[in-house]
């Protein structure tokens, strides 16, 4: 009965509040509604019929991700180990397993903190989270005003988010966040995509991981300018864990632009390894492209300023180079050297129109 009645009040704030939402419109709640009418059938160790699931995986949040990343059989047998009594014990001997520990967990906390999960929900159809997070995107992107907020997608998947589109959010891990940090980082990537200077299906295919390791290094140095810049003027014991760790691998920095100095140059020489040195390329950048490319945005709005650094918006080629300008002008960090600039300019000619 507890469940039931979870279900009726969450289904009632979710169908209300929509009805009349004044704010963030492109908040989209059915993934956790269609969730919580599957968590009510397991919870009565019922399995819900095909077309219930379906219903959940048609959600615009879900639908993403069993697309890609996640199967459906994944959250099937994994909501059903966490929402069906019957399968307690089964959960307990799963819960031994490293590989799907951080999953069940994080289910377990969801299905423990429903009330949060409610306060939650009603706070996400109740605050202005877009203009909130807009106003922080803004500051790095060439327009001053937008016509349309990107499209966001609440589901129970994992302590995370994804920067989609629609952009994904788990409605758990929301409550823990900084929340208008990760939507303000994400937006970014939204809009930048949108305005993009080259396009990956005219990119050779020998050519394609040193294009994407450069189009990583800017798309995120750019948006963790969003968010991401405070952590440094505070003390390592007021930022959490990951942050101390991106902190400590953008001092690496210099060793990483040195190591890509050598695959670039290496790439012009011989063009039939490139798609070699692109692979190691990738594996040379900590965490994704994320903190070298803060690192060179850093450098880019300190010595040539903000309108330089956006102008390097969508177009990974000209940001590297505008970042050489600036390593030159500083005299203090590693500057790319010719043969290297111009395999980047090579890209740069050959695929931006």
């Amino acid at each position: 009965m507890k469940i039931i009645k979870v279900l009726i009040i969450i289904i009632l704030i979710i169908n209300s509040d929509v009805l009349s939402q004044k704010v963030n419109s492109n908040f989209d709640f059915t993934g956790i509604t269609e969730f919580y009418k599957i968590v009510n059938i397991l919870g009565k160790n019922e399995e819900p019929s095909q077309n219930e699931w379906n219903n959940l995986f048609n959600t615009p949040g879900y639908k993403v991700l069993v697309n890609g990343e996640f199967s459906k059989d994944f959250f099937k047998r994994n909501f059903r180990l966490v929402f069906m009594p019957s399968k307690s014990k089964e959960l307990l001997q799963n819960l031994r397993n490293k590989n799907s520990l951080s999953f069940l967990l994080h289910y377990v906390k969801v299905r423990d903190n429903k009330r949060k999960m409610l306060q939650q929900l009603r706070k996400l159809q109740s605050i202005d989270f877009n203009r909130k997070a807009i106003n922080r995107t803004l500051q790095f992107l060439p327009q001053n005003n937008v016509t349309e907020f990107p499209p966001v997608a609440f589901v129970i998947f994992e302590n995370n988010g994804r920067g989609s589109s629609p952009i994904i959010v788990d409605l758990a891990a929301s409550i823990e966040w900084d929340f208008v940090s990760f939507l303000s980082h994400e937006f970014h990537h939204w809009y930048r995509n949108r305005q993009m200077k080259f396009n990956y299906r005219n990119v050779a295919s020998k050519d394609m991981y040193l294009v994407e390791a450069l189009d990583h290094i800017e798309a995120e140095g750019i948006a963790d300018m969003v968010d991401k810049r405070d952590w440094f003027s505070k003390s390592s014991n007021s930022v959490s864990k990951y942050a101390r760790q991106f902190i400590n691998d953008v001092g690496r920095t210099p060793f990483v632009i040195k190591q890509m100095d050598k695959l670039f140059s290496e790439a012009g020489k011989n063009k039939n390894r490139r798609r070699l040195l692109g692979s190691k390329m990738l594996n040379l950048l900590p965490q994704k492209g994320h903190t070298t490319g803060y690192f060179m945005a850093s450098l880019i709005l300190e010595q040539l300023g903000k309108r330089k650094l956006i102008a390097c918006l969508g177009n990974p080629f000209k940001f590297i180079l505008t970042y050489n300008s600036a390593a030159k002008l500083s005299r203090r960090y590693p500057a790319f050297s010719y043969k290297a600039l111009e395999t980047i300019k090579e890209f740069e000619n050959k695929y931006v129109k």
